[in-house]
């Protein structure tokens, strides 16, 4: 990995494959912004919201294809455990701390969920939420 790495969390995500509000500012704004990265857990929530939604697990695998994932090592799974704010949700602090291991690398999350925002820009990572 050399260069810039946007981490993009479920939410942002499935904006690419889902008609709602921002999806189209989504869209565009992911034409033009290569190096987008997320953990295999992107894989499990989207598919678990395809099937609420009736979505294709197809279109999901389709758009993924546009997304680096990365494995969670055991050490993120602890440092995930140990984030703040204490009302962070589990899978929720596990995509904050797979963007923590980008490194150096990291220029910032694209998110859309207000509680992972907050957490991400409280270890002082940028969020983006295009609109």
């Amino acid at each position: 990995m050399n260069g810039v790495v946007w981490y993009v969390d479920t939410s942002a995500f499935l904006k690419l494959v889902v008609d709602e509000t921002s999806s189209r500012a989504m869209r565009d704004w992911s034409l033009v912004h290569d190096g987008l990265w997320s953990s295999h857990l992107l894989r499990t929530e989207a598919l678990r919201a395809a099937q609420r939604l009736e979505i294709s697990s197809q279109t999901i695998e389709e758009a993924l294809e546009t997304i680096a994932l990365v494995l969670p090592s055991v050490g993120t799974y602890a440092s995930a455990g140990r984030l703040q704010p204490k009302g962070l949700r589990s899978l929720d602090a596990l995509h904050v701390a797979s963007a923590l291991e980008l490194g150096t690398d990291l220029e910032g999350m694209v998110v859309y969920d207000q509680r992972v925002s907050a957490a991400a820009q409280e270890l002082s990572i940028a969020v983006v939420a295009p609109t």
